[in-house]
């Protein structure tokens, strides 16, 4: 903890013994370096972050420059915390009329007043500072990462996330584009379905799908939609007709084919009949003949005359009946003809009923996963916005410091001087660090090829203002020393200049947009050092560049 402002003392003064050598506050935690100058702990422990050991700035001030600091060489001085706790002290936070010893302030009034600046506890997204007597409000109405029910399903979720969770309650009421009625989004799929829904503006099939009119319209609206596209409907069904009068012609011509075939298996059915009833004669006619030859025979009277016709005849019928044998086989394979004729127009038929129900049913399918698509990538859009705007305040969290100490690293820094010099990125800010949690605002900026006098000759380094959160409880305008470095990787000479800020500049006020105008040194180091073989200011293409905001100047990292 920082020290405690003097403005707790009753008296005016405030002896300095009771202060603390870096912060210049009243001592809180205090330690006595073995030179005898007195320090906060906090202070102290700020002071010997980054360095092993630095040089006491009071005793620097009192023309002693070699005396070392180091934390083997430091104690708690009890003996100012007993003076402390004997000094009458009033409390300073707006408000609050407590009064009383430095002790009863420091240990017991301090951590429970309920005029006390603290931060929101929910830290996962509140930044907020508020009087810790309006905490339990703030926790209750106004905090973001409070937890709230879904007023619709009664899922608890953060507050900053309650949007996101409504777009995808399925119990949220949603609008349906139909008819406006307002129904839980789980429902809505339900009420407008096109066949079973029961919306009574549903989009429905229009009459004439059948025969080409894909257009959806109003359930009420049907007779008015018919009336309006008579044309269009009475022409479709011409198209409908004439394509249908193509296929009837196609189909009689396969039927004229089977009829055709009939016929001729007809005629030669005749024909056979026939031919059988003409074989019968002959073979009566023969039987006849060969028993009056065999009677003939036995009678010894046959002659050569009648032999010949008896050879003749029998001829005759071994080839009448090699013609029924083929003529039975043509028969045969017309029938089976016929057969097969009518089992593919029957399976055609079944074949374009079940194209045409598959077709309705693959398109209603497609619609359906078309609109299911579509939600899908609503939510993932407003996913992805929320997600991107996390990222953003996570990254700008984990780069910030909050000691008032910026250590930039500028990496690729062979490509960025050449993007200066040609004028494509002519300066390039850092990432903001403040001076406390709740300080001061502040970045930097840099021009590697300079700016104003320095341009083409001089790398200018500027500090700027910038707008932050606690602004309004801070003292303006900006009055703190700040020292700016570039670190020799070498650590043997670091460029280093500091300024105190012109309370008149308008740099240094309150700032009233994103950020003030930058103040520093269009000077701050000749361009020809960046590429002196003695110093290492750029090293494997990275440069480091430390800002400093306190009343005293520290070297080294």
């Amino acid at each position: 903890m920082v020290g405690f402002s003097k403005d707790i003392f009753i008296q005016s003064l405030v002896e300095d013994k009771f202060l603390c050598q870096l912060c210049e506050k009243v001592l809180c935690d205090p330690i006595q370096t073995y030179c005898g100058h007195r320090y906060c702990k906090t202070c102290f422990e700020d002071l010997l972050r980054y360095n092993e050991s630095v040089y006491c700035n009071a005793c620097k001030a009192e023309g002693i420059d070699d005396t070392v600091l180091t934390s083997q060489q430091i104690y708690p001085d009890r003996a100012i915390v007993r003076e402390l706790n004997s000094q009458d002290v009033q409390c300073v936070n707006v408000g609050c009329n407590w009064t009383g010893n430095f002790r009863d302030y420091h240990l017991n009034h301090i951590p429970t007043c309920e005029y006390e600046m603290i931060q929101c506890v929910n830290r996962n997204g509140c930044n907020v500072s508020i009087q810790r007597g309006h905490l339990s409000s703030h926790l209750e109405k106004d905090c973001p990462m409070r937890i709230v029910k879904c007023e619709y399903c009664t899922v608890e979720v953060s507050f900053t996330n309650i949007e996101i969770h409504l777009l995808e309650c399925p119990k949220t009421p949603e609008k349906c584009k139909f008819c406006g009625e307002f129904l839980p989004r789980e429902m809505m799929e339900q009420h407008t379905d096109t066949k079973t829904g029961d919306c009574v503006r549903k989009l429905i099939a229009c009459q004439f799908q059948d025969v080409g009119c894909h257009d959806m319209v109003e359930k009420s609206k049907t007779a008015e939609h018919n009336t309006r596209s008579m044309g269009e409907h009475l022409l479709m069904i011409l198209q409908f007709i004439i394509s249908l009068m193509a296929m009837v012609r196609s189909m009689r011509d396969k039927i004229d084919e089977v009829e055709n075939v009939r016929t001729r298996i007809n005629e030669h059915e005749n024909q056979i009949k026939q031919l059988e009833k003409n074989e019968k004669t002959l073979h009566h006619k023969m039987t006849e003949m060969v028993s009056a030859a065999q009677n003939e025979k036995r009678n010894g009277i046959i002659t050569g005359e009648n032999k010949d016709l008896v050879e003749k005849y029998e001829q005759s019928t071994r080839a009448l009946d090699n013609s029924m044998t083929v003529a039975n086989k043509k028969l045969a394979t017309c029938e089976g003809v016929v057969a097969v004729l009518n089992n593919q127009v029957e399976k055609t038929d079944e074949t374009v009923t079940l194209l045409s129900l598959q077709q309705k049913k693959y398109t209603e399918m497609i619609e359906a996963l078309e609109r299911k698509v579509k939600a899908q990538d609503r939510i993932i859009a407003l996913k992805d916005v929320a997600i991107a705007e996390q990222d953003l305040r996570i990254q700008s969290l984990e780069m910030a410091s909050y000691d008032g100490v910026l250590v930039w690293k500028i990496t690729d820094f062979a490509r960025k001087r050449q993007d200066a010099i040609s004028g494509r990125t002519t300066s390039i800010y850092s990432p903001c660090f403040y001076s406390s949690r709740h300080g001061y605002k502040m970045c930097a900026r840099i021009y590697i090829n300079g700016d104003g006098m320095g341009k083409g000759n001089h790398v200018s380094l500027f500090f700027v203002i910038m707008k932050g959160e606690s602004d309004a409880l801070l003292r303006w305008p900006f009055r703190q020393k700040v020292t700016m470095m570039w670190l020799d990787q070498n650590n043997r000479n670091h460029v280093i200049d500091a300024f105190r800020p012109d309370p008149t500049s308008s740099s240094f006020q309150r700032p009233k947009h994103d950020m003030n105008i930058a103040s520093g040194c269009p000077l701050f180091m000749p361009l020809s050092d960046l590429d002196s073989p003695l110093h290492h200011y750029v090293k494997d293409d990275t440069a480091f560049i430390k800002i400093f905001v306190f009343y005293m100047l520290v070297y080294g990292m």
